[in-house]
């Protein structure tokens, strides 16, 4: 008997171990992001005990870094699904080669008429994405705005 491995179970661990590491990546800095969080939100919980209106503008600030650095990232994340469905759109191939693909190597690829019709999901998906990231960010950054401009409580 001879062996007929062809190094596609490597590629599969080694794919896996990347995804995985990617993922784990993600879930400490969540982690990370969240601690800090807690700690400045423990700062601004103190300084509203003698400062009320300064702790809301902080908080505000806050509120406004968030907008923007969640919601942007998201709505940049569906910018790049667009991005890669319009290309895969007009070759006839899901996943399209190149650098915004999802995914180095794709076990299965689509061609033709199945491989338009992801891509328009896909289309459909990055713009509801998108749409859905502005309008989390413009509620959140109005929040702010109302949190900043709140004298309730104030002498």
């Amino acid at each position: 008997m001879h062996s007929t491995d062809t190094g596609a179970g490597r590629s599969l661990r080694r794919d896996l171990a990347l995804r995985l590491g990617v993922v784990a990546v993600a879930i400490a800095l969540g982690l990370v992001s969240q601690h800090l969080l807690a700690g400045r939100l423990a700062q601004i919980d103190e300084l509203s005990k003698r400062d009320l209106l300064g702790a809301r503008a902080q908080f505000a600030t806050l509120l406004r870094f968030v907008a923007v650095g969640l919601f942007g990232l998201t709505g940049a994340v569906g910018a790049c699904m667009i991005a890669s469905c319009r290309r895969a759109l007009a070759l006839a191939v899901y996943p399209p080669p190149g650098v915004w693909s999802w995914g180095r190597v794709s076990r299965r690829v689509f061609t033709g008429a199945s491989a338009q019709r992801i891509a328009r999901v896909g289309l459909g998906l990055g713009a509801l994405l998108v749409a859905l990231s502005a309008a989390g960010g413009g509620l959140l950054w109005y929040a702010a705005a109302v949190v900043a401009s709140c004298r309730a409580g104030v002498p």
